[in-house]
């Protein structure tokens, strides 16, 4: 669902109630500052992997494949659990010359170890994922710790030996830590890509070569799970002064608190965070006196809205007087007598109510 989309349905709830009332209140509703919402939706993320395995290992570097399952915490932080697999294949003595095979085998005869193969790495880790933002591209970092099985298949003999020594595999201590970037692309996928430092412990002591070190890079799309939160938006409702005063005054007239009344109800539709409550003039008699009507009349319509049910604490007035002119004196210089002076001047007299973090309930 696109930004316009959702801006617009939801401008439409909030003021559908009232629009019966348009004509005689000339208010309208129109959503400002739209921003994406902080997406707080479980996700899973099927990955492809390559490694570069540690040489240690006496493997070549291999692909594989990974899962995981996450959820955003808050908008700078995401915990995924996720787990890869890869199948590192032994070297292959006809792919090295003669030179290299024998200082591989030396390599591990000094260790005390006659034999090499196959590894089955598979791991399993709870990462913390930092996000630096939540935009288009969304680079972040990510450290975890888990748990690593080295599946050893020994499948060659060295030395004339006739046998590999024993080489038992269980579970070992690994942790590992790297940066990435995840790129949306729609409301239910996103690509993402990684590059990773992962430290085994090795507890198997495979190979006897101590604890091992392996690069990796994964690949993949993430998946959110279900329907995402709507977006919080900012709407503006401007009512004519008119509607809600007689001229001149600041108490509410029948119509004016029958409007407060519906408008309040439509609040109590939606969640909010605020409501500022603008009083406007028009440019007809002092400053002052004009600051001090637009006050009032803020102050009026926010005594009104409380009495119908909004929360004290998140509703502000104030006024601006004649400082902020729809209609200028010299749009005015036509008018032949203050009736149509005053006319004239209607789109002046106003209040605006914006209310903040509009959401759907």
């Amino acid at each position: 669902m696109n930004k316009a989309y959702v801006s617009a349905l939801a401008a439409l709830v909030l003021a559908s109630p009232l629009a019966s009332q348009a004509e005689s209140l000339e208010y309208s509703s129109t959503p400002s500052s739209y921003a994406p919402a902080f997406d707080d939706r479980w996700y899973v993320t099927p990955f492809a992997t390559y490694t570069w395995a540690d040489e240690n290992r006496n493997t070549d570097d291999g692909a594989g494949w990974g899962f995981g399952v996450g959820k955003p915490i808050n908008e700078w932080f995401n915990l995924e659990l996720r787990g890869t697999y890869t199948n590192l294949v032994s070297e292959n003595p006809l792919d090295l010359t003669d030179e290299e095979l024998e200082d591989k085998y030396n390599v591990l005869m000094k260790r005390g170890f006659h034999g090499t193969g196959d590894i089955e790495v598979g791991d399993i880790a709870l990462d913390g994922l930092f996000f630096f933002n939540r935009g288009q591209v969304q680079p972040f970092l990510l450290a975890g710790l888990g748990a690593i099985s080295d599946d050893f298949s020994c499948d060659r003999n060295v030395a004339n030996v006739g046998f590999c020594q024993n080489q038992s595999s269980k579970w070992s201590f690994m942790a590992e830590a790297g940066a990435g970037i995840l790129v949306p692309m729609g409301e239910y996928a996103a690509f993402r890509a990684d590059a990773r430092y992962r430290y085994d412990n090795n507890a198997s002591d495979i190979l006897e070569a101590g604890s091992f070190g392996d690069w990796l890079v994964t690949a993949g799309i993430v998946i959110p799970i279900g329907t995402r939160a709507a977006a919080p938006v900012t709407r503006k409702y401007e009512l004519s002064a008119d509607a809600l005063f007689a001229f001149d005054d600041d108490q509410l007239k029948p119509t004016g608190v029958s409007t407060m009344n519906n408008f309040a109800n439509d609040l109590s539709q939606v969640s909010y965070n605020s409501v500022q409550v603008d009083g406007h003039t028009d440019p007809i008699g002092s400053a002052e006196y004009n600051q001090d009507l637009s006050e009032r009349r803020a102050n009026t319509v926010r005594t009104q809205l409380v009495s119908d049910g909004v929360t004290p604490d998140r509703i502000t007035a104030q006024g601006f007087g004649k400082s902020q002119l729809k209609v200028t004196p010299e749009d005015c210089a036509q008018a032949t007598s203050r009736a149509a002076l005053i006319e004239c001047y209607g789109p002046n007299r106003r209040v605006e109510v914006t209310v903040e973090g509009v959401v759907e309930k």
